[in-house]
C-alpha cells in the first residue's frame, strides 16, 4: 500500500570534491504548494511526517554516486568508515581508513552527514512550529491527540539528528570544558537564513528538552500503533540514551535505555541469523523495507552479501576487522557471522579438498592483495601447484557460504530467490556447467561458484531481491542492554554492571560469566558492543566518545599476527592518536559558513 507523503526538501547536492557557495542544501521547501500555515491540519501534517520519514529511505538523485538512500548511507559511508571496525570494499582505498581527507571541508564523505541531518531537521521544524499544541495544553478542549503524535514523532526525529551532529561535528564531552565549547548551528525555525554556531550545552538542551516534550506528547496522545520505520516513545528514550552517552550523563543514559526497551526482548538464537530480511522483538527502529522510493539503490542493495552490486561488482558486502574479531570468544555466536581462518577448521573434507588451514588466509597464491584481498578470484585456485586437480580457496569459500545458507541462515531461505540463482556470494545451481561456471559440488543435487569474497566478509545483512529491501536495523534492545551496562559501570555500580552484561552476553556465549572486574569489565563490555553494533552505523560514535586509538592493520603475507586491512593505507601514530583532527570531529562543510555569514570558525577553538 502506498503512503501520500509530502517530500520536503533534504535534498542532497554533495558529491565528491563538490565546491559550492550555494544555500540551496539548506532550502526546505515543500515540493508542492502546501503552504506552512496548512501544515497545522491533521491531514496535511500526516503527509508531512509521512515525507520527512521518506527522506530516511529516500532514493537520492542529483548524485554521481549512487547509493544515497539516506539514513543507512550516512550510517555505513561516513560512522562505519571512519570507525576502525568495518572494512569496505567499496570505500577501502579512498583515504577513510587513514583519515587523510578527514580536514576536507568541500569533500562527500565530511558533508553527507551535516546536509543529511539538517535536511531532516528543516523538514522537522515546519511540523513542530505548525503545530502549536504541546503537552501543558492537553486539557483543553482543542487538544487533538493526533496532532499529538504527529508533533511527538517530530520532537523525536529533530533530536535524533542533532544528535548524530554531535557525534560527527562537536568535540568529545572531555574537550568541551563541560559543554562549553562551540560546536554546530542550532536552527528551531522553519526559516533559512544566517545562524551563528552555538555552546554544546544550547544543543544538548534543545535535544532533551525535545525528548521530554515527545514522550509526555506519546502519554497523551495514547496512540501506539505504528511501523517499525517510524518513531515511537521507545525510539525517542532510545535518542535520549545516546545523547545522553555523548555528554557522558550516566543516569540519564542509565534510565533511557531502559526505558527504550520496554516491550522488546534482547535477540537471542535463531533470531540472530534472521539476515534483517524480517522483523524481531530485538529491532526498535529500522529501516522501511519496501521498496517503493529506493528500487534498485537500496542499502542493500550495495551492502548485504547478497545485494546486487555485490553480484555485479564483486565487492560491497564488508568485512570486520579481523583485530576485533580476535578478541571474540570463540564460541560467541557472532563470529558465525564472517569468513575467517578459524572457519577452515570447521568444513568437512568435501568443503576443504586441499586441506587448507588458517595460516592460508596470510598466503599470497590464495588471497589477491590487488583485489581487496579477495580470497575466491578464479586465478587462485591452485594452493601451491602441488594439486593437480585445482583445488584452492575458492572451494573453502563455496562450501563456507553453502554451510551458513543452509545451516545457519534461519531467515526466508525463499525469499532470496532470483534469477541467476545468486545468494551469499555464491552462485547455486541444479546443473553443473550452468552461468557463471559452475565447479562445485556442494550437496547430492547442487553445484555452486562464488563471486568476490574478502578476508573476514560478513553474512550477517541479507536483503530480498530484486531491489535490496531489508529492515536493516537503527535502533536494537541488544544496543540498550548494552548501554545499561556500560552506564551502570560508569555510575561505580560495577557489580550490577556486570549481573547485566552477564545477561547479554550469556545470549552470545552460552554459559558466560564474566570474571573480569576494573576496567576490564570494562573493556569486556566495549568489546561486545562492537561486535554487537558491526555494520549498523554506530563505530564512530562509540570509538570517538570512549577515546580509543584509530586502529587499522595491514595484511602481510606469510604472517598469520598481522591484519587483514589491503595493503596501502598505513595510518600514521598521529592518525591513530584519539586526539586527531581535534578530536575525531569532522569539519563545517564549506559551503555552509560560505552562505551562513552568522558563522565565526574561530570560535571552534575558544
Amino acid at each position: 500500500m502506498k503512503r501520500k507523503s509530502l517530500y520536503i526538501g533534504a535534498a542532497f547536492l554533495a558529491i565528491a570534491g563538490l565546491s559550492s557557495c550555494s544555500d540551496s542544501y539548506l532550502d526546505v521547501q515543500p515540493e508542492s504548494s502546501v503552504k506552512q500555515e496548512n501544515l497545522g491540519e491533521e491531514t496535511v501534517a500526516q503527509t508531512a511526517l509521512n515525507g520527512l520519514y521518506e527522506s530516511m529511505n529516500h532514493q537520492y538523485v542529483g548524485l554521481e554516486l549512487n547509493q544515497n538512500v539516506g539514513e543507512s548511507t550516512v550510517g555505513t559511508v561516513v560512522f562505519d568508515n571512519y570507525g576502525t571496525d568495518y572494512v569496505s570494499g567499496i570505500w577501502g582505498l579512498s583515504g577513510l581508513y587513514s583519515w587523510d581527507i578527514l580536514s576536507n571541508d568541500r569533500l562527500y564523505f565530511n558533508i553527507i552527514g551535516w546536509d543529511y541531518y539538517y535536511g531532516i531537521i528543516g523538514q522537522a521544524n515546519r511540523i513542530i512550529n505548525a503545530i502549536p499544541q504541546s503537552s501543558a495544553d492537553a486539557e483543553s478542549e482543542e487538544f487533538n491527540q493526533n496532532l499529538a503524535s504527529i508533533k511527538a514523532q517530530a520532537l523525536g526525529m529533530r533530536a535524533h539528528a542533532y544528535t548524530r551532529l554531535m557525534s560527527l561535528y562537536a568535540n568529545r564531552w572531555e574537550e568541551s570544558n563541560n559543554g562549553e565549547r562551540y560546536c554546530i548551528v542550532l536552527r528551531t525555525d522553519s526559516e533559512i537564513g544566517d545562524s551563528p554556531l552555538v555552546k554544546q550545552n544550547d544543543v544538548y538542551k534543545l535535544i532533551y528538552d525535545d525528548c521530554e516534550e515527545a514522550v509526555k506528547l506519546f502519554d497523551l496522545s495514547e496512540i501506539t500503533e505504528r511501523e517499525k520505520w517510524q518513531i515511537n516513545k521507545n525510539v525517542v528514550y532510545g535518542v535520549l540514551s545516546r545523547a545522553a552517552l555523548l555528554k557522558h550523563d550516566w543516569q540519564t543514559a542509565l534510565d533511557s535505555a531502559e526505558a527504550a526497551m520496554d516491550g522488546y526482548t534482547v535477540a537471542q538464537g535463531d533470531d540472530l541469523f534472521l539476515g534483517y530480511i524480517e522483523d524481531s522483538n530485538d529491532i526498535i527502529w529500522s529501516m522501511d523495507p519496501s521498496f517503493e522510493t529506493t528500487y534498485y539503490w537500496s542499502w542493500g542493495s550495495h551492502y548485504a552479501c547478497n545485494g546486487a552490486y555485490v553480484n555485479s561488482w564483486g565487492i560491497g558486502g564488508g568485512s570486520i576487522n579481523y583485530d576485533l574479531y580476535r578478541q571474540l570468544d570463540p564460541k560467541d555466536e557472532r563470529c558465525k557471522y564472517f569468513f575467517t581462518p578459524d572457519k577452515l577448521a570447521q568444513l568437512p573434507k568435501v568443503l576443504n579438498p586441499a586441506k587448507l588451514t588458517e595460516k592460508d588466509f596470510w598466503n599470497e597464491k590464495l588471497v589477491d592483495v590487488t583485489d581487496m584481498l579477495c580470497m575466491s578470484s578464479t586465478t587462485l585456485y591452485d594452493r601451491t601447484g602441488k594439486d593437480k586437480n585445482g583445488y584452492g580457496m575458492l572451494n573453502c569459500v563455496i562450501g563456507w557460504c553453502y554451510q551458513y545458507l543452509t545451516k545457519t541462515f534461519k531467515g526466508n531461505l525463499s525469499a532470496l530467490d532470483n534469477e541467476d540463482g545468486f545468494y551469499n556470494y555464491i552462485f547455486i545451481t541444479k546443473k553443473q556447467g550452468d552461468d557463471h561456471s559452475i565447479s562445485m559440488r556442494v550437496d547430492n543435487s547442487h553445484y555452486a561458484n562464488a563471486c568476490k569474497l574478502h578476508f573476514g566478509a560478513q553474512c550477517k545483512f541479507f536483503s530480498v531481491p530484486p531491489y535490496g529491501s531489508m529492515q536493516y536495523p537503527w535502533m536494537r534492545a541488544s544496543e540498550m542492554a548494552l548501554t545499561k551496562a556500560e552506564a551502570l559501570y560508569m555510575l561505580g555500580r560495577e557489580g550490577e554492571a556486570k549481573t547485566a552484561f552477564n545477561e547479554f552476553q550469556s545470549k552470545r556465549v552460552a554459559g558466560f560469566s564474566s570474571k573480569k572486574s576494573g576496567d576490564a569489565l570494562l573493556q569486556e563490555i566495549k568489546i561486545s558492543r562492537r561486535a554487537e553494533l558491526w555494520g549498523e552505523g554506530h563505530n564512530f560514535f562509540d570509538l570517538k566518545r570512549w577515546g580509543e586509538r584509530h586502529e587499522r592493520r595491514e595484511w602481510k603475507a606469510n604472517d598469520p599476527t598481522s591484519g587483514n586491512v589491503c595493503p596501502g593505507e598505513r595510518l600514521t601514530e598521529e592518525q591513530k592518536s584519539p586526539a586527531y583532527c581535534n578530536g575525531w570531529r569532522l569539519p563545517i562543510p564549506q559551503r555552509e559558513f560560505e552562505y551562513n555569514r552568522a558563522i565565526d570558525l574561530s570560535l571552534l577553538d575558544k
